[in-house]
């Protein structure tokens, strides 16, 4: 009997059990539709605001990326002008190669020869010579100047150590080719032109200096190799 008893016991709480369990499902589902919406139009206005930011931050951005392109032509049209303006320096100071017409002038030293007693001096080229020819094809409107293909500029010099001639202080030996860019009639007048290069004409006649002028219609001459020596001046404001 008492085993019957709790047989009976434990099969009412097993079922008591089994009912709870079915209805909480069934009530919760019951409640899940009402709530539903609520959910839906909550995760709705959080995509619309999510939206209307992504769009706020893409309007930002085009307006940045128009203004750094504008920022970016106005820094290229800049670079050009100081590219422009570098290239004319650099070929102002000698130190790009060049091309365009002009003329070539040969100096070279005498064949003749030297009687007993004479200036064997008088037959031959000097460095002075050589900065009268200089002269007078800067003064005939010369833009670039070459001895030998050494070329010349402002910090240029030609001096004499004993019988040899330097230029940039690179040794250099007769014959002497000087080439010169311009306008090449103009050129040859100065250098022909009875009023210049007196002396060195005259030893032309009387010695057999060499002194050959022939307009080139295209020279092309190397860029400046040496350095530029600057003691006292500095940027200005």
């Amino acid at each position: 009997m008492g085993r019957n008893l709790s047989l009976l016991v434990a099969g009412l709480t097993l079922g008591l059990l089994l009912s709870l369990s079915w209805r909480q499902p069934a009530a919760n589902y019951a409640a899940e539709p009402a709530a539903r919406p609520g959910r839906v139009w909550q995760s709705v206005e959080r995509l619309q605001a999510e939206q209307q930011a992504l769009r706020a931050r893409l309007t930002d951005l085009r307006q940045e990326l128009a203004e750094q392109q504008q920022a970016a032509g106005a820094s290229t049209d800049r670079l050009q002008a100081l590219q422009a303006e570098l290239e004319r320096q650099q070929l102002l100071a000698g130190r790009v190669a060049v091309q365009g017409p002009g003329i070539v002038v040969v100096l070279d030293d005498s064949e003749a020869q030297i009687p007993p007693g004479a200036d064997a001096n008088q037959y031959i080229i000097h460095e002075h010579d050589l900065r009268d020819i200089v002269n007078v094809l800067w003064m005939a409107g010369s833009e670039a100047i070459t001895i030998n293909d050494e070329r010349l500029v402002s910090q240029s010099s030609i001096y004499c150590v004993g019988s040899t001639v330097m230029v940039n202080d690179t040794r250099l030996s007769p014959p002497y080719l000087i080439q010169a860019i311009g306008n090449s009639r103009v050129q040859a007048d100065y250098v022909r032109n009875p009023s210049y290069l007196k002396s060195l004409k005259e030893k032309q006649r009387l010695y057999g200096l060499r002194l050959d002028v022939k307009p080139v219609a295209e020279l092309t001459l190397p860029a400046y190799s040496g350095g530029f020596l600057v003691q006292h001046a500095r940027p200005g404001e």
